[in-house]
């Protein structure tokens, strides 16, 4: 679980499948849009949310593009995201309802697991325990802790955009990705912390390594592999699939308008249900450009 979270999980939090095999997609995370009467190419890149610092690169011909664009669209308008008062403000959607805690959802040999990955992060117990279990994943996975040290293209995008005065705006909204967590049940969210935990004592840090390799190869098609073999649950309809469909009216009103440099989770590019393969149902051509190769 932990490696999906660094493709979809809340852009704030600095951290985004069942595709068809005989769907593929060349590897790249960098796609021009054009055709179906647009007057000008727009670009959608595809990131991962938190990455180790030794291991971020954005080459020139990616900024170039950025450079060339009227907007950048994240999956989050950041200026609200990064907002220290909108944060706040989402603290009581992260926790349960009714003073469900954790223990409520899992066996009790899960929760001593639960109970010594929390000690073992320096959180307060008390509060932490109330927090929804898919939140939970994200404070106690260990890369967390090295945030300090990762960088975030969505992030840096952001940056880069209000250094040179280049509008900027979201997909959706801070409430729209908290509602589809919502839609995931508890007990499933419980379960998926769960198996994250003892993935981690089984695994170490190498699941996390091999996303950030597959990542850097470009392999679209092996990310969806990697979600879909992770994923409990409706967590790719919620998260993944019902999320790519709205967001394509939204671009392709913002296409028609002005060029524009799309950035969202690496996760959602890839599949029948991805955002590439559903602009290209609507009669968008996408033009496939390698980022690191």
């Amino acid at each position: 679980m932990r490696r999906i979270f660094l493709l979809f999980l809340l852009p704030f939090f600095w951290m985004e499948s069942g595709v068809a095999q005989a769907d593929t997609l060349a590897h790249a995370l960098l796609w021009e849009i054009s055709g179906n009467g647009l007057n000008q190419s727009s670009y959608l890149f595809g990131t991962i949310h938190m990455i180790p610092e030794e291991q971020y690169d954005l080459p020139d011909h990616v900024l170039a593009r950025l450079a060339q664009s009227d907007r950048l669209v994240l999956e989050l308008d950041m200026d609200k995201a990064t907002n220290l008062f909108s944060q706040l403000g989402m603290i009581p959607q992260m926790l349960m309802p009714d003073g469900i805690r954790i223990s409520d959802l899992v066996s009790s040999s899960d929760y001593l697991l639960v109970q010594q990955a929390i000690e073992q992060s320096g959180l307060p117990s008390g509060m932490i325990e109330r927090v929804k279990p898919l939140f939970l994943s994200a404070l106690l996975d260990p890369q967390m802790g090295q945030a300090s040290k990762s960088q975030s293209y969505d992030l840096n995008l952001y940056q880069l955009a209000k250094g040179n005065d280049i509008k900027h705006s979201g997909l959706e909204s801070v409430k729209d990705q908290l509602a589809a967590f919502d839609a995931i049940s508890l007990e499933d969210q419980a379960q998926m912390l769960v198996d994250q935990l003892k993935g981690e004592t089984e695994e170490g840090s190498g699941g996390y390594t091999d996303l950030v390799s597959e990542y850097k190869s470009e392999n679209l098609n092996q990310l969806a592999a990697i979600m879909e073999a992770e994923a409990k649950g409706d967590f790719l309809e919620v998260l993944l699939y019902s999320r790519n469909r709205k967001w394509i009216p939204i671009m392709s009103k913002l296409m028609k308008k002005e060029r524009v440099f799309f950035g969202v989770g690496a996760g959602h590019l890839a599949g029948e249900l991805g955002v590439v393969r559903l602009l290209e149902t609507q009669g968008y051509r996408l033009k496939p450009i390698p980022v690191f190769h």
